[in-house]
């Protein structure tokens, strides 16, 4: 009995080891670039269901109707036409468009974008852009992708996205930006192409004239999956599907943004999703980081691997594969929450929610979840961020104006403003100064060198960055106007859809002269948290205005941020495409997202120590021969 027994044991242990040899592989990597387990999506043999979906903006405002299709055989995956696609790009960049469905046997489908008749809207130079469908090949390609994805206001001098708003956005809280036509690609742009092919993701030809009604069908038309629109050509903005409607939101810092609201108030409790819609979720999430995130080979600079080709690759490599495509929704949406903030881990990639399937009662536990894995450099951010502002309170400072006296003759010599963010809110009529830089930073660097300019012996300032973690390049830009040398300068920007890089040229309209350069000698206080704008406004310093960045190399930050929906629900923000950058005094491109070396290494226990706030800061720079002449 005890042989017999022994010998179960031996077949049974045979048995898993040969079930788990032939799991892995059904599970590696494809060597044809199919992503994930090998899975094939079928064929679709016809329209299952078709219904009309309302596109709501930000405020829940109904914009326009398009049809949503689902095809046998693929679940309740959304399709739409090809002319659903001119009407979301049409309402995203404000352009006519029209559309070529072709014969019978021709595989090309074509979405054109033009200006008005008039020619009142654009430059002549680039009337016409065109995405090209190839059914064939499975392909969507463009050599003017970018400029088509981009909102009308984000685009100058035929080149887009500028992530700033320009003059006819302004409001009386800030100063208009002109961008002007010395915009130019210092790299050129290449075509842009989506290889569906890749991903397992298919477009489909089907005969959709008796849903006409409403709308127009066509024997020929092509159905194409909603979710590669919403994460390849919407790449400024947040676009949903709930099921039954679309909700688009153009400005991702609206606070009335509704894209989450249409899983907020309608989830789907479930523990199970089918294979088909794990698959189709992954993928799309691959596709969202292979085309549309810009530090994938930028890693390394930070401690990180860099990514190849294939996002997929890695997160296989890195052992989130499985769970990221696993049926079980919790397993999934623990495993999405690791993957942003513990392996992409760049500081601007943030998880905000989980998948329709949870409840709304578990975000706020999937929340919690998500900064438990938080990586390396998300960790080193948040622990340096902490030290310097205890630092910082100890010694009696907080946002605002301080001075700093000569010890040897009592007299101001150096001023220091401190404010933490880039922000953007009406300061309405603030008078405190700690408040104001709560609101607006433009308004509130206006009235800080108002109250400097009441110190005639002031001649040096300080820029103090070391607790700053970003906020909104408008007003980035802004504040560097009052460091720069002339009333036009740059900022530079890197685009990975079309490996373009751009300068993008621009002036200050606010009727008088902004610059103070001539006024004073400027300095950027910088530590290994100053991040993103934080992190952009020393690099012009560094690299363009001459002003000196002093402390610690800063902690990078070079992504424009993307919000962005899994087809499932869950919202998370990234690194979108555009990568700003820096362009050295040699024209060469620099990717400002590792942080921006120092003029002057000043340890940090220099930074905020002595006697009074800054003092000691005030003696290192004074020390240093480079810059001790500004002091006499």
């Amino acid at each position: 009995m005890k042989v017999k027994f022994l010998r179960k044991i031996i077949f049974a242990l045979l048995a898993l080891c040969l079930a788990f040899a032939l799991f892995s592989c059904t599970n590696e990597v494809s060597d044809n670039n199919v992503v994930g387990f090998g899975y094939q999506f079928p064929e679709a043999t016809g329209i299952s269901r078709a219904f009309y979906s309302q596109v709501y903006n930000e405020k829940g405002e109904k914009q326009f109707t398009v049809v949503t299709f689902n095809l046998q055989g693929w679940e309740d995956v959304p399709f739409i036409r090809l002319e659903d696609v001119g009407k979301f790009m049409n309402y995203i960049n404000d352009r006519g468009y029209n559309y070529y469905i072709p014969p019978s046997g021709e595989s090309v489908y074509k979405c054109k974008y033009y200006q008005d008749d008039a020619g009142t809207k654009y430059p002549a130079e680039w009337k016409d852009d065109t995405l090209y469908f190839d059914v064939k090949n499975q392909t969507i390609y463009s050599d003017d992708f970018t400029r088509m994805v981009s909102p009308k206001n984000a685009v100058n001098n035929g080149i887009g996205n500028v992530y700033a708003e320009k003059a006819d956005a302004a409001t009386k809280s800030y100063p208009k930006i002109d961008f002007n036509n010395n915009t130019t690609y210092v790299k050129p742009k290449e075509r842009t192409t989506i290889d569906l092919k890749a991903y397992g993701l298919k477009m489909f030809v089907f005969d959709t004239t008796r849903y006409k009604t409403a709308f127009t069908g066509y024997e020929n038309d092509l159905l194409v999956p909603f979710q590669v629109i919403a994460d390849t050509f919407l790449r400024v903005v947040v676009c949903s599907f709930n099921g039954f409607d679309y909700y688009v939101g153009i400005d991702a810092t609206s606070d009335q943004l509704a894209t989450t609201k249409a899983y907020d108030s309608g989830r789907f409790v479930s523990s199970i999703r089918s294979q088909l819609k794990a698959e189709y979720n992954y993928r799309n999430l691959c596709l969202l980081f292979d085309k549309n995130y810009c530090l994938k080979e930028r890693r390394a600079a930070v401690g990180k691997d860099n990514i190849g080709a294939f996002i997929n690759d890695s997160i296989f490599k890195a052992g989130l594969g499985f769970d990221l495509l696993s049926t079980d929704t919790a397993t999934y949406d623990a495993a999405l929450a690791k993957f942003l903030k513990g392996y992409i881990d760049d500081g601007h990639t943030g998880y905000h929610e989980p998948s329709m399937y949870q409840s709304y009662a578990s975000i706020s536990q999937y929340q919690r979840l998500s900064s438990s894995f938080n990586g390396p450099r998300n960790k080193a951010l948040d622990e340096i961020y902490m030290a310097r502002k205890k630092e910082r309170e100890a010694a009696g400072g907080k946002m605002g104006v301080f001075y700093v006296k000569d010890g040897n003759d009592e007299k101001e010599k150096m001023a220091v403003i401190v404010f933490d963010n880039f922000l953007q809110g009406n300061p309405g009529n603030l008078t405190d100064l700690d408040k104001i830089a709560g609101a607006n930073t433009y308004w509130f660097l206006t009235k800080a060198f108002e109250d400097i300019a009441n110190y005639t012996d002031v001649k040096n300032v300080v820029i103090d960055l070391s607790c700053n973690g970003g906020g909104v390049i408008q007003q980035c830009m802004l504040a560097l106007c009052f460091l720069r040398d002339t009333d036009e300068f740059f900022m530079a920007e890197k685009n990975h859809l079309d490996n373009s890089i751009a300068k993008f040229y621009f002036n200050i309209n606010t009727g008088s002269a902004t610059s103070l350069k001539k006024n004073y000698n400027f300095y950027v206080l910088t530590s290994g948290f100053s991040f993103s704008c934080g992190n952009f406004f020393p690099a012009i310093c560094h690299y363009q205005l001459g002003v000196p960045v002093v402390g610690q190399k800063s902690g990078g930050g070079g992504g424009v941020v993307k919000p962005t929906q899994t087809s499932d629900g869950a919202l998370f923000q990234t690194s979108a495409s555009a990568e700003m950058c820096a362009i050295d005094a040699s024209g060469n491109y620099v990717c400002i997202d590792a942080g921006v070396p120092v003029d002057l290494e000043i340890p940090y226990d220099k930074f905020y120590s002595g006697t009074s706030i800054y003092k000691d800061l005030y003696e290192t720079i004074k020390a240093d021969p480079r810059y001790a002449g500004n002091f006499n």
